[in-house]
């Protein structure tokens, strides 16, 4: 399972329902990605609408989430970007270094 930071903004329709409906959007997102078997590790929004959370998932399941809730209109310029632990990134410091020199650029 890969994890995923997710943004994205509320629309002014959006907005003017939860005005109009309060209620905990966390609940409402959790649900959702229960059953796209998607765990929600945390979840945060702005004052402004914007919508930041960490998700763990797979990449075919982190897709169809984005298709379903985007086609829902109620949010826009969504994106989900695969993170990684620093510990991660060692490892490719650790293969980069072990393989510097075996591509040879096109220019040269």
């Amino acid at each position: 399972m890969s994890k995923y930071f997710v943004t994205a903004n509320y629309t002014s329709s959006a907005m003017k329902g939860m005005i109009e409906n309060p209620h905990n959007r966390e609940e409402a997102i959790t649900g959702l990605l229960e059953k796209m078997d998607i765990t929600l590790d945390c979840f945060y929004v702005s004052a402004t609408g914007h919508i930041f959370m960490v998700i763990t998932g797979s990449n075919v399941n982190v897709g169809a989430m984005a298709l379903v809730v985007g086609s829902t209109g109620s949010v826009e310029n969504t994106s989900a970007v695969e993170v990684f632990t620093a510990q991660e990134q060692v490892e490719w410091m650790k293969l980069a270094g072990s393989t510097t020199g075996a591509y040879k650029p096109a220019n040269s």
